[in-house]
């Protein structure tokens, strides 16, 4: 009985595993209809992009499934598996409102701001275009939907697939190939040596670098060009000595002085930026910093930009990148930072002229300083020689403009009225840092050996200053005075001096008169 059990057992799974093997082999087959649909992707798409995906290859079928491609109605493709850039070229620059059309849907932006857009569409070529505002100039791409016969690869082919076919629906993503147009301006020359403070009248050179943007053949026309923007205190030379340079032929280019501002637009022509993608554009050229230039950490800015077209619908659509040049000159008793009304944009006291009074107070007399107005001072730069003068105003300060950091020398020319010259020659030192955007970090004035002050800045946006602080901790943050002595207390020198000697020499002129009167009188008798 047990061995009864044990055979129908077995030929009870036995029926189970053929049942099961029946039934598979039995599923019917699935043909390739119209409608079927894939997921595409194109990558490396700024994410804020518009991209659309226009159907230029369709599927075909008939009731046996999918018989092959052809090209849309309309629109000429001399292969349809094998399009040419030329081809879609043609298509992007055509009417394509007859066009099937499918708007990607972005995925989430990477830290560079680029997203994959993705869609399902059905099997055929789809030329993908790519628009709105967005940074860079994209060529347009194409990507393929394709049935693929068990065994072959993502490549569209012409043959039939059926339902008895082991086939699948593939695509063949595709990532945007684009430029993104920059700009570089730096003051020469660079490196260690790069002249970012200067004096007033001092000459600043500075250079544009940046490449034509690299179009594909659907830009008919094209708009590039680089304009520079001087603030007030920067004026834009071009002499003998100052030359301006572009290192294109002058028929490739206009060059248009700024109205406006003082600066100057360069606007290549379209056939010739459309000719030569990638090539590189420099301008040199020179500007001289003149007396409305800011002072401290209001900075004497340059500013180039590049406007491109990136849209090949409309090539009056455009975008801008720029970069940002800083030059600063400094001052003493001076604002630190233009006409911005702030707590901390103060008018600063590192020299002050005056003398030093008797005080009576409660606890007795005390010595007081008080200021002197009218006090004339020179200071000269020890290493260009270059003198500046001052008159000491109601408050005592010494107002000096227009300087570039170095070591100076400070003298007293002219003492107020009623006051002696003091003669002292006193050592100045200006030094500054700077931040790796090129703005101000700080800058420290030195005065007679001793650290008066040491001005940090902190930014918000480009170039901004949004706080600064005197930063000098300890002895010797303090504001330098000069002083000057009332004549009428000048010190005796010499021993008793001459008037002992004049007196007695008038004494004994006036007894020789007298003593020659007497005996003329006494000869007369």
């Amino acid at each position: 009985m047990s061995k009864i059990k044990k055979v129908l057992a077995m030929l009870l799974a036995l029926a189970m595993v053929l049942g099961t093997t029946l039934t598979a082999s039995a599923e019917p087959g699935k043909k390739p209809v119209e409608g079927d649909k894939a997921t595409a992707t194109v990558n490396n798409v700024e994410a804020t992009a518009t991209v659309i995906a226009y159907q230029v290859v369709k599927a075909n079928y008939n009731d046996a499934g999918f018989i092959g491609y052809s090209t849309v109605s309309g629109y000429e493709i001399g292969d349809p598996l094998h399009p040419t850039s030329d081809e879609i070229t043609a298509i992007a620059n055509s009417d394509t409102s007859r066009l099937k059309r499918v708007q990607m849907t972005a995925g989430e932006a990477d830290g560079k701001g680029l997203a994959s857009f993705t869609a399902d569409l059905e099997p055929g070529y789809w030329m993908v275009l790519v628009n709105g505002t967005v940074d860079e100039v994209y060529n347009p791409m194409l990507v393929g939907i394709a049935y693929s016969k068990s065994g072959s690869d993502n490549t569209m082919e012409a043959g039939p697939v059926d339902a008895n076919s082991d086939w699948t629906l593939v695509t063949n993503g595709a990532y945007a190939k684009s430029t993104k147009p920059s700009i570089d301006k730096t003051i020469l020359p660079e490196g260690e040596d790069t002249k970012q403070d200067l004096a007033i009248g001092d000459y600043v050179q500075f250079q544009i670098k940046t490449n034509i943007p690299s179009y594909s053949k659907d830009y008919e026309e094209v708009i590039v060009k680089i304009s520079d923007s001087l603030s007030k205190g920067l004026t834009l030379v071009n002499d003998e000595k100052h030359p301006f340079t572009v290192n294109l032929d002058d028929e490739n280019y206009t060059f248009t002085k700024a109205i406006s501002t003082d600066g100057f637009e360069i606007q290549i022509n379209s056939d010739y930026a459309l000719e030569h993608g990638k090539d590189e554009v420099v301008i040199t050229y020179y500007a001289q910093l003149n007396k409305d230039a800011g002072l401290n950490f209001d900075a004497n800015t340059n500013t180039a930009t590049l406007t491109y077209s990136n849209d090949p619908s409309d090539s009056s659509k455009t975008k801008d990148t720029d970069k940002r040049t800083y030059n600063y000159t400094f001052a003493i008793d001076s604002k630190l930072n233009g006409e911005t009304e702030s707590e901390w944009n103060k008018i600063t006291e590192e020299l002050v002229k005056g003398e030093m009074v008797d005080v009576t107070t409660e606890t007795g007399t005390e010595k007081k300083f008080q200021a002197l107005k009218g006090a004339t001072f020179t200071l000269t730069n020890n290493n260009t020689n270059k003198v500046y003068t001052a008159i000491s105003d109601d408050n005592g300060r010494l107002a000096f403009t227009g300087l570039d950091a170095g070591e100076y020398t400070l003298v007293e020319t002219v003492a107020p009225e009623g006051y002696t010259v003091n003669d002292e020659k006193i050592p100045v030192v200006i030094s500054a840092e700077y931040n790796d955007d090129g703005t101000l970090k700080s800058y420290s004035i030195k005065i007679n050996n001793k650290a008066t002050s040491t001005y940090e800045a902190t930014y918000e946006g480009k170039g901004t200053s949004t706080t600064i602080k005197n930063v000098v901790q300890g002895e010797g943050n303090e504001t330098t005075q000069v002083l000057n002595t009332k004549i009428g207390k000048l010190p005796s020198t010499g021993g008793i001096g001459t008037t002992i000697f004049t007196i007695g020499g008038c004494l004994i002129m006036i007894v020789a008169a007298g003593l020659f009167f007497a005996s003329r009188r006494k000869s007369a008798k």
